[in-house]
């Protein structure tokens, strides 16, 4: 049984679509079958997936920890950078809050993946909450943080970011 506190960057949002960011390889239809038996509780009580969630709900899985494993992806530092070079991490920060972060992007990197297998600031952004505690993994499972605006490759400049849901 695994137990999950909602907090404010998964808030505002369907059941479905949490479980579905939080067990991203599991089909839809294996959810709401979980769903039905009572499997997956919300508060402690049967929910059928259309609920809205508030921060402080607790959904409650009772699934053993090898199918939430076999669901669910690993999004650790090395995940993102698959064999980057992680002094290439060191991001050129020029403000930071709570919410959002302004970062001044280098020529040769791009502000976004444009296939599966780039590197890009986002992923570098991710690092850098890892790594400095501001996000932890179990939350990069329902939430990502992600750029406001995008530059090309060849173009340096600042990139705003969102660093929570409500930014």
């Amino acid at each position: 049984m695994k137990e999950l506190c909602i907090g404010s960057n998964e808030a505002g949002q369907r059941l479905d679509k949490f479980l579905g960011k939080y067990m991203d390889k599991a089909p839809k239809s294996f959810l709401y079958k979980m769903l039905r038996k009572k499997n997956i509780t919300l508060n402690g009580k049967k929910a059928s997936g259309n609920e809205m969630l508030s921060a402080g709900d607790t959904v409650k899985l009772f699934l053993s920890d090898d199918t939430i494993g076999k669901f669910s992806q690993s999004r650790t530092a090395d995940h993102y950078l698959a064999g980057q070079d992680k002094r290439r991490a060191e991001l050129d920060i020029l403000y930071e809050d709570r919410h959002t972060i302004f970062i001044n992007k280098p020529v040769g990197m791009l502000s976004q993946k444009a296939a599966p297998g780039d590197v890009s600031l986002v992923e570098f952004l991710t690092v850098y909450l890892l790594e400095s505690g501001q996000i932890t993994e179990e939350e990069l499972q329902t939430f990502r943080p992600s750029v406001c605006n995008r530059l090309d490759r060849n173009t340096s400049g600042i990139v705003a970011a969102g660093k929570t849901l409500p930014a």
